[in-house]
């Protein structure tokens, strides 16, 4: 029997021309689709410039990319702009299917927790540089601090390099492919301009210059365990067919673009609500007084940190960095009791779920207690899900909190920062959610010499 038309559906009203263009920017998406998700249930259409796209939403959004997404959702379409930008036929976050697998495990253990515990000496290093010029009377800008340290700990954690004196080719050449290619936020005329296109030349420059010394000499050779390019290279030989140069060379940008608009961000939330909910602050920094106490710490230490961990899990609640997922229907399939056609374009809304009263009591109050052992609100089934969910779950979750949390101690440990109550957090999309630039923390002294965090 023939499927039923998609008009049957839902449709959420849009403006003339634009549809709900404004609201499926990423700062606007979650609370958009859990506003739409309490009038329509967990499926309806949305549309932008004259396109439909049908959203599916809430815990059962989840629980269905969970179980069933592996079989049939598709990521090729949503990435393979960038693809085709970045000059590769394919990547990780673009397949599905045993290449996918295969990419995940090439790349994976470089972003896993693991190698966030045998890194974390070298993060502290990082953080201790960038929190040493601090005095009193300074200002710290939040989004602008938290992009250099994340991206500078993952570039030396994750493949032995710099990206300090390439930051700003860095910003430019990844926010703006991503912004046209991904989000469509800017014209595709962006990407012909001379800076974005110098900014490009200089980073395959360098990404390819780190590939030339791995090459070169080995991790014996070096003295140093085997990292991401080294990873790379050995899989080249096992599958060449996957691993042109172009391929390389994306492979490893990914140690720097992953930081830079992701894990950075979520830092920089992380700095604003704890500055601003200050009467959390003693005990955080008590806790970070007792975990520098004896020296800098091992993983094992930074995981004594229960209102820290909470603190960071709330603020993802209510900041996630990746709101929602576009993927491609690869077969005809029956969710919430609609009949969706094989090649429709999906926004999964993933983080619906975070706003939702039947799982978090007034739900946009922050409120870090929720997960504590006692009320664990995130462990109801689609209740929590700030890395993704399915198959291309973030392999850095791991990393990623490691840093975050690590991080955060530090500058606890080391600078008493306040936050101007007239300030009102506005976000902006660079593509992914952030802080806009003018949250910035005032040091109003120095409680610990940064120095003091490696002795």
């Amino acid at each position: 029997m023939a499927l039923p038309s998609s008009r049957t559906l839902p449709v959420v009203p849009g403006r003339p021309l634009i549809g709900n263009l404004p609201d499926l920017m990423t700062p606007r998406l979650r609370p958009f689709l859990t506003r739409h998700y309490r009038t329509y249930g967990p499926v309806f259409q949305v549309s932008a410039l004259g396109q439909r796209f049908t959203a599916l939403a809430g815990p059962e959004a989840n629980l269905f990319t969970m179980k069933e997404g592996h079989q049939v959702l598709r990521s090729e379409e949503a990435w393979r702009p960038n693809d085709l930008e970045m000059g590769v036929r394919q990547s990780l976050i673009s397949v599905d299917g045993e290449v996918h697998r295969h990419y995940r495990r090439v790349e994976g253990p470089s972003y896993a927790r693991s190698a966030f515990v045998a890194g974390l000496p070298r993060a502290l290093s990082v953080a201790a540089e960038d929190l040493a010029p601090f005095r009193a009377g300074d200002t710290l800008p939040v989004a602008e601090w938290s992009k250099n340290v994340i991206t500078e700990q993952l570039a030396r954690l994750v493949v032995n390099g710099t990206a300090r004196p390439y930051m700003a080719d860095m910003l430019r050449f990844v926010q703006t492919a991503l912004m046209v290619t991904v989000t469509r936020q800017q014209p595709r005329a962006m990407l012909a301009l001379p800076g974005y296109r110098r900014s490009k030349a200089a980073i395959s420059r360098m990404v390819d210059g780190l590939i030339d010394a791995h090459r070169r000499t080995p991790p014996a050779e070096a003295g140093r365990e085997p990292d991401l390019v080294d990873s790379v290279l050995a899989a080249t030989q096992e599958r060449p067919d996957l691993w042109s140069p172009a391929d390389q060379r994306m492979a490893v940008m990914g140690a720097f673009i992953a930081g830079m608009d992701t894990a950075a961000n979520s830092l920089a939330f992380i700095l604003y609500r704890m500055h601003r909910h200050p009467e959390y602050l003693p005990a955080l920094r008590a806790e970070a007084d007792t975990l520098f106490r004896e020296g800098p710490p091992d993983a094992e230490a930074l995981g004594r940190s229960p209102l820290l961990h909470r603190f960071v899990m709330e603020t993802l609640r209510l900041h996630p960095i990746a709101p929602a997922l576009t993927r491609t229907l690869t077969q005809d399939v029956t969710f919430a009791g609609h009949d969706l056609r094989a090649g429709t374009t999906v926004i999964i809304g993933t983080t619906v779920s975070h706003g939702l009263e039947r799982f978090y009591p007034d739900p946009e109050r922050f409120d870090p207690d929720r997960f504590t052992r006692e009320r664990a609100e995130h462990r109801q089934p689609g209740a929590y899900a700030p890395f993704g969910v399915g198959a291309h779950t973030c392999a850095g979750s791991g990393m990623a909190e490691g840093l975050m949390m690590l991080n955060a101690a530090a500058l606890l440990r080391t600078l008493d920062l306040s936050l101007d109550p007239a300030y009102r957090l506005r976000e902006v999309a660079r593509p992914t959610p952030s802080p806009d630039r003018r949250l910035a923390l005032r040091v109003e002294g120095v409680r610990h010499d940064a120095v003091s965090l490696l002795a």
